[in-house]
């Protein structure tokens, strides 16, 4: 059993986002009531990520704690046939080299945010809002998408599966089944070769056809939170209390093995512009994990171990360092290590 853990590379300024790095965000985040932990700030304060140097700290903590590997977020636009924030991406490749640490792109098919905070209208739902459909591409036959695939998962420190595939993390293919539909199959045939991990939500109605979309495994990124719950603010232990149902009945739908992610909180509310108390109850506003704390997290870690054990899989976490949306490990000034700590006695125990 491993641990690799979420990586995000929004924390610096880049040529993509009009509004620059979501560390500013951080900081002007504040608090909507007495027990609402904002701003979060990291131990040793705000850096710029695309560092080479910072880059091989962050990887020596994580092998202090146990991690096994980071799990990056990797974006492509396909209307202008280039990467997209991927500069931390190439640090990262360089820092791993010479160490045992090891990596994989999680793919993400729907573009990041250019301008942050999200500010607030008549849109309902999230996936409403006009910038999210401006986010949602359909795929295309790009060769330099392909062959920067390649270039990317040849690493030496690239993960790989017992069979020697590199593995490939797809976040959303419900987008993709929406604008694709029956065309999915052939689309995924350009990634012959590789270990493809669909990365699930809670009901994703897409996780019964997984293996026959040629999926080999599942994970998710967040199920500790139900984003359709009229709950606005949620209590950590128990969001943790219905994590193995949730891991269940992602699993009875599929034979192929389910990989479980646990979470270390969730508070998106920096991404939306700053209103007071917690009236609206749509992303990126609620629902809100106002309570995370490490003891709750290594519960969740326990019974993902026991998952892990049963069913010969590793585990994801997330996540290292998405500050914005309230799930990190590294450290910061409220609790210092101490999710590090936890993850690593959880480990040292299996």
């Amino acid at each position: 059993m491993e641990v690799y853990t979420y990586y995000y590379p929004g924390f610096f300024d880049d040529n993509y986002r009009v509004t620059g790095s979501e560390w500013k965000l951080m900081q002007q985040a504040k608090p909507r009531n007495k027990v609402h932990y904002q701003p979060r700030i990291p131990a040793d304060g705000y850096y710029e990520q695309n560092n080479l140097e910072r880059c091989k700290a962050q990887i020596a903590l994580a092998q202090k704690y146990g991690i096994r590997g980071f799990m990056i977020c990797y974006y492509w636009d396909f209307e202008t046939s280039s990467p997209v924030m991927h500069e931390v991406l190439e640090e990262m490749m360089k820092a791993m080299e010479g160490t045992t640490f090891e990596f994989n792109i999680m793919w993400v098919l729907r573009l990041p945010h250019r301008i942050l905070p999200i500010e607030e209208g008549s849109y309902g739902k999230y996936h409403n809002h006009p910038w999210f459909k401006k986010r949602i591409q359909r795929y295309r036959k790009d060769l330099r998408f392909l062959n920067e695939i390649k270039r990317i998962t040849s690493h030496p420190n690239y993960r790989k599966d017992s069979e020697g595939r590199a593995l490939l993390q797809l976040y959303s293919l419900s987008e993709l089944i929406d604008l694709h539909g029956g065309e999915v199959n052939t689309l995924l045939e350009d990634f012959n070769g590789f270990h493809l991990q669909g990365v699930c939500g809670r009901s994703d109605d897409w996780i019964a056809d997984a293996s026959r979309l040629g999926i080999h495994s599942l994970t998710s990124y967040v199920t500790l939170v139900d984003f359709n719950s009229p709950k606005v603010l949620l209590k950590h232990a128990a969001c943790v209390a219905e994590q193995s149902i949730v891991w269940s009945n992602i699993q009875q739908q599929t034979s192929i093995p389910f990989y479980p992610s646990v979470a270390t909180g969730w508070d998106a509310s920096p991404r939306g512009a700053h209103l007071q108390g917690f009236k609206i109850k749509k992303f990126p506003w609620a629902p809100v994990v106002i309570d995370s704390n490490p003891i709750d997290f290594k519960k969740n870690m326990e019974m993902a171990s026991q998952w892990a054990k049963n069913k010969h899989v590793d585990i994801h976490v997330a996540s290292w360092n998405e500050w914005s949306e309230g799930h990190y490990l590294e450290p910061d000034l409220r609790y210092g290590t101490a999710y590090l700590e936890e993850l690593l006695c959880i480990k040292k125990s299996h």
